[in-house]
């Protein structure tokens, strides 16, 4: 079975399938348990394979730091595991714990996000005393309702990891020579399970794109692709006894595919990072001197889905008939009423009223603590996830290479809340006041969503909190930020190579990036890109509007980008784009009335956002060696110094603030925020694997001497 970027969605909701109906109850951990049970009562011959993302993706998992989906994984019983990019999201210390045999103690910010959790759900953690917190107003000794220790702990999983290309790395030594080698293996590179007579070796490769994410997420952590791992250690389960290799691989189906090719002995590829759904299974054939033979690439989409395959395995460890199956958890499938009830239970402080209608004893504040914040500071949540904030005519999800509504939304709501700032007052640094013709959005093309329909499809339109968590679920600050526009468009081309780059080693990242209402993009994508736009890129054209017409984007123009900042990352890179100026970030006050989180936090007050503020620190913001070597103490001895520092100050805007604060006045129409802002003057060809059900095609989009040729001769592989 596989079971694939399940993103943290432990409760049912809508999906969009296959055949393209709408179905408001889908996916969600107790539809996943019965479906699971039902495969194993059909062939107790059965693994359960789990490929990555699975810890991260929905408010519950970011003010958790993933905990709450624990109970559940280390209850269902994988067999292995493989992680995913967005399982590094909360920092090494909470990684380490979580999946290795390590216990560093987890970072004050750690500690802030969980600090509201009790001990059933965490295990002994967080004497808050410990840290010289106490409530408002509190005096004298204080006492924690907290288990006592010294430490906080999220749960360790009970799963086997698996993954052959992420390195233990000594930052302290990398920063005084370059040269500084890898360390060993973080996890071992396989196991092998013996199911029926048959010995499955279990590979895993997890997401080489993490260095490219904030750099909080990777520290002590190096990564490669995996290629020159994968001959190793498929030699290695094989002389351990291995019948089949199956590869678990988090680097996206156009890699994972273009891996199976490259190395036969792969009998099948669990493929997972890219969301794809391959309701039929990819069949790549091998013709070498020992005959034909075949090798399956298969990927299940998120929580909505398990992936079946059966297999027969013949004497010569060959496959020699399969049946690959895409379950669809929808409204068919029956909820498995003790994980239902389960899930109830750890979600329930996130819902301010109980199933009959009651008010929620349980309901509380959580606030996320990012990278470098100090203790008991962050982005606090004080509304009920299904607090209905906005209403869309049209079905939002996450399901296009070039475009999407959602995005168009979110950039939107950046752009209208520098705006905003301008009429407040807000310049640029030449003393320009920030209005459309100076000020843009863009959005990182992220693959993590949930369906919300529209009422043009029959449904309420409701949007809520809870969607909005599901569309940003990172703890970023949003930020503005000076770029030419040269170095903007020089970036915009960087993305659309990642994304649609015809050798499948070179694609990385999502999508492509969401741009605001006032911009327009056509961009080429076929085969003779290269010759027919002279600068031999593939954007041929990108305009701005006023409010009065399009304007030509000037590469020599200064213009205020108004996008995400992650926490710990150099000053000067704001959504994956560097070589910004004047980085400042929009600051409120907190509300003045309402709930508070334990440490007496209320959410921000988006009323009161009317200007920016420079960053705390600017520079050395990470720094190895100042952590590594320490600082004196005012009594004598050494503390370690900070690896990271604060940038954003308090009072920044989180993303689903300004998302918030936009659909407050905003419905989300066709007319204001469909497609249309990027056009492919050449359209999206159709994958070459998998056909028209794959968003990102796999052989990318672009010239022939850009693909990646290779032959394959008495199984050794050559570039």
């Amino acid at each position: 079975m596989q079971l694939g970027d399940t993103h943290g969605h432990m409760h049912s909701h809508p999906e969009i399938f296959p055949d393209g109906r709408i179905d408001p109850h889908s996916g969600g951990l107790a539809k996943l348990t019965t479906l699971i049970k039902q495969v194993r009562a059909d062939n107790p011959n059965s693994l359960l394979l789990a490929v990555g993302d699975t810890t991260h993706g929905s408010a519950e998992m970011v003010f958790s730091l993933g905990d709450l989906i624990m109970p559940w994984l280390n209850d269902i019983g994988i067999d292995a595991f493989t992680p995913g990019n967005w399982d590094f999201g909360y920092g090494p210390r909470v990684y380490r714990q979580r999946f290795t045999a390590a216990n560093p103690p987890l970072a004050p910010n750690n500690r802030t996000t969980i600090a509201w959790m009790d001990s059933t759900v965490v295990g002994p953690e967080c004497n808050r005393a410990t840290y010289n917190w106490q409530p408002p107003g509190a005096t004298g000794p204080y006492n924690s309702p907290f288990v006592p220790g010294n430490l906080c702990h999220v749960t360790k999983a009970t799963f086997p990891t698996v993954a052959m290309n992420v390195y233990n790395y000594d930052e302290v030594a990398g920063a005084n020579n370059p040269a500084q080698p890898l360390g060993p293996l973080v996890h071992p590179p396989y196991i092998i399970k013996e199911v029926n007579g048959v010995k499955v070796g279990i590979l895993g490769l997890t997401s080489d794109v993490v260095p490219q994410q904030a750099t909080a997420f990777n520290t002590g952590f190096r990564f490669t692709m995996g290629y020159k791992e994968m001959p190793k250690y498929i030699a290695e389960a094989k002389a351990e006894g291995a019948d089949i290799i199956v590869v678990m691989s988090e680097l996206g189906l156009a890699k994972n595919v273009q891996m199976v090719k490259e190395f036969p002995e792969i009998d099948v590829m669990f493929s997972g990072h890219t969301h794809e759904r391959t309701p039929q299974e990819i069949v790549i054939e091998h013709i070498d001197h020992t005959g034909r033979h075949i090798s399956l690439v298969t990927e299940s989409g998120e929580d909505s889905f398990l992936g079946r395959l059966d297999l027969k395995i013949g004497g010569s460890g060959k496959i020699v008939d399969y049946t690959w199956t895409l379950l669809e958890a929808d409204s068919s499938v029956k909820e498995d009423p003790t994980v239902e009830a389960m899930v109830d239970e750890l979600l329930s402080s996130f819902h301010d009223k109980l199933p009959n209608g009651e008010p929620n004893p349980d309901f509380q504040c959580h606030t996320f603590g990012p990278n470098a914040a100090p203790f008991g500071t962050g982005h606090t949540l004080c509304d009920s996830m299904d607090k209905v904030i906005g209403h869309t005519d049209v079905t939002i999800q996450r399901w296009n290479s070039l475009e999407d509504i959602s995005n168009n939304v979110m950039v939107d709501a950046f752009l209208d809340l520098a705006t905003s700032l301008g009429a407040s007052g807000e310049n640029d640094s030449k003393g320009h006041t920030l209005t459309d013709a100076n000020t843009l959005s863009t959005t990182n093309g992220f693959r993590f969503d949930i369906v919300i329909p529209g009422s043009n499809d029959g449904f309420s339109g409701d949007i809520t909190v809870g969607d909005l968590y599901d569309y940003y679920p990172i703890g970023a600050a949003v930020a503005l930020a000076e770029f030419t526009g040269g170095r903007l468009k020089q970036h915009w081309e960087g993305v659309l190579s990642n994304v649609f780059d015809p050798n499948p080693y070179r694609q990385r990242g999502g999508w492509f990036l969401g741009f605001t209402h006032n911009m327009h993009f056509d961009v080429r994508l076929s085969d003779d890109f290269p010759r027919t736009i002279s600068d031999g890129k593939r954007i041929a054209n990108v305009t701005i509007n006023d409010g009065t017409g399009p304007k030509k984007f000037d590469d020599s123009k200064t213009y205020t980008l108004s996008s995400c900042y992650p926490h710990g990352n150099p000053v000067d890179e704001v959504c994956r784009t560097t070589g910004a100026t004047n980085v400042r970030f929009p600051v409120g006050s907190q509300e003045t009335e309402g709930p508070t989180d334990i440490f007496g936090n209320r959410q921000l007050d988006m009323s009161t956002v009317n200007s920016s503020e420079p960053p705390v620190f600017s520079e050395n913001i990470f720094d190895p060696v100042r952590f590594g070597n320490g600082i004196p103490k005012p009594f004598g001895g050494t503390q370690t110094g900070p690896l990271f520092r604060q940038v954003a100050p308090e009072g920044w805007v989180h993303p689903v603030d300004a998302l918030k604060r936009y659909l407050a006045t905003h419905d989300v129409t066709e007319t204001d925020h469909g497609l249309g802002r990027v056009i492919a003057i050449d359209p999206v060809p159709v994958s070459e694997h998998g056909g028209a059900v794959i968003v990102q095609p796999t052989q990318g989009a672009g010239p022939a001497w850009m693909k990646r040729e290779f032959v394959t001769t008495n199984n050794a592989n050559q570039q």
